[in-house]
């Protein structure tokens, strides 16, 4: 419908679409007296088609079926219009107009658990714990009013923002009369709808809303639309749940979406008992942790003798005293490798300084006399400076020996594919010039003149194919690049095109430079 078409003689104006489904269109709307937003559902068959306001019934159905579809529509309209409940979309008026039926809602701001999903991808299993429960329990007073609901999904799953849960879309509520198979208009949302749902008549009951929202919280779960129930009949199996998931939460989900009837829930209540499961197990299963770090103790209790082992006799051989003994002979300090000798023999007798005399002796041999002098020459650290001495010398005199023999066996080559650019820019070069040569000389072109204007053509044509060749990493990408821009411009291609072919020719022209390059090698 457009955009403030009135209703009840102006009471209400339909603004923009909410949503579409097989049996309606949800508009956002106002009621005038009031000033109140509101949401308006249409019934709207598939197949329904418009002559102005007026909605015709789909070909497929008789006019005698279409108005048994909106007295029901209405009917079930009442029966919502009754319920008081937080988790039911609350029902403001509903009445027939444009040879349809209108039902009168109030309006919801916020997102659908679908909406959710899509931008955030897996609900946390707490989040889905939460939808289960408060959806079940809405289940619970629909179905104690012999009402099903058959179109529980995450589109009809609303998140106010005050933080309430409620089930919208009751457009396709049916009555159903429990143990009895009846006729129903078919409606099968793939993923959702039980296999009862797949045929004209059926034996439903609660478990074939149990199906339709275990099939909710499994897709809440794992962010994965479950398999229509036509593909796990056939084995498709289903996406496996988070190991985060409950235990309740988990079984609640694989026992409502059993394909035997039999085998699911059978009410609403029993859902809610499973469910209730995890309440549990969790406090039951904290206390064992503490209990195996226990007996771990007592097993280090064997390595505590161990201390008491020879550890502390270490320390009695102390001859680390003895060390300092050594301290006495430190004026023979310039003799680092026979020190165990020298605490031994020249300690008793202090004239052992003469020792040290025969490593200088060609300093002292001309005045024996002077012994008291020794002493002062021996600390002279002759030996320390000839260490740094020889080491970096033997190095610098091997090099220069080597350099000279390597440097004349290594002479620079050019890249081929430089002296191919030349030779083809010298030969291109000379063929023009000689063939164009009529074209400078008035006189016919005699021989020599033939050679001078290729001579000169080869030069200019060596030195053009020499700057071509130094000129190519740059120009030939900017050539690439500008050429596939035009073509593709040309082509009508759009601009995300244009812009790829562009750089993709930039970037086969790099390619192509480098392989040149690396024959040149």
């Amino acid at each position: 419908m457009p955009t403030g078409t009135a209703l009840v003689g102006g009471q209400y104006t339909l603004n923009r679409v909410l949503g579409q489904g097989g049996f309606g269109i949800t508009y956002a709307g106002e009621d005038t007296r009031l000033g109140l937003k509101v949401a308006i559902k249409e019934l709207f068959l598939d197949g329904s088609s418009r002559r102005s306001k007026t909605v015709v019934a789909p070909g497929n159905i008789t006019s005698a079926e279409y108005q048994t579809t909106k007295k029901g529509f209405l009917d079930e309209a009442k029966v919502l219009a009754s319920f008081n409940d937080p988790g039911i979309v609350k029902v403001m008026n509903y009445f027939e107009e444009n040879s349809t039926a209108y039902l009168v809602m109030e309006f919801l701001e916020g997102s659908t658990l679908g909406g959710l999903i899509e931008k955030r991808g897996p609900m946390p299993p707490d989040v889905v714990f939460e939808v289960a429960r408060s959806v079940a329990k809405t289940l619970e007073v629909i179905h104690q009013r012999g009402l099903l609901h058959r179109d529980i999904k995450p589109d009809n799953i609303f998140f106010n923002q005050t933080g309430r849960i409620v089930l919208i879309d009751f457009g396709s509520v049916r009555a159903f009369v429990k143990g009895k198979t009846l006729s129903h208009t078919r409606l099968v949302t793939p993923g959702y709808a039980p296999l009862e749902q797949y045929g004209n008549s059926g034996r439903f009951g609660p478990y074939t809303d149990i199906y339709a929202l275990g099939a909710t919280l499994l897709h809440a779960l794992t962010g994965q639309m479950p398999p229509p129930a036509t593909d796990l009949m056939l084995g498709t199996p289903l996406p496996p749940l988070p190991d985060s998931t409950l235990p309740g939460l988990r079984r609640a989900v694989t026992q409502a979406m059993a394909l035997r009837v039999e085998d699911r829930p059978q009410s609403a209540e029993a859902l809610l008992a499973i469910l209730a499961a995890p309440t549990t197990r969790p406090r039951t299963g904290a206390p064992p942790p503490p209990a195996p770090p226990v007996p771990r103790p007592p097993a280090p209790q064997p390595p505590a003798p161990q201390p008491p082992v020879p550890r502390p006799a270490a320390p009695k051989p102390k001859p680390a005293p003895v060390q300092p003994a050594v301290v006495p002979p430190k004026p023979v300090q310039p003799q680092p490798k026979p020190p165990k000798p020298a605490p031994v023999k020249p300690a008793p007798p202090q004239p052992a300084p003469p020792r040290p005399v025969p490593p200088a002796p060609k300093v002292v041999p001309p005045a024996p006399a002077a012994q008291a002098r020794i002493p002062a020459p021996v600390p002279v650290p002759a030996a320390p400076v000839a260490p740094p001495t020889p080491v970096p010398l033997p190095p610098p005199a091997a090099v220069p020996e080597s350099i000279p023999a390597a440097v004349p066996t290594e002479k620079p080559r050019a890249p081929v594919s430089r002296t191919v650019f030349i030779v083809l820019g010298t030969l291109l070069g000379g063929a023009v010039a000689a063939l164009s040569a009529e074209a400078y000389f008035a006189a016919p072109v005699q021989p020599p003149q033939y050679a001078l204007a290729a001579a000169l053509g080869a030069v200019f044509g060596a030195v053009a194919g020499w700057l071509l060749w130094f000129a190519l990493p740059v120009a030939l990408p900017i050539a690439a690049a500008a050429g596939a821009y035009f073509y593709t411009q040309g082509a009508g291609l759009n601009w995300p095109t244009v812009i790829s072919a562009s750089i993709g020719a930039a970037d086969l022209a790099l390619i192509f430079l480098i392989l040149i390059r690396r024959i040149s090698l």
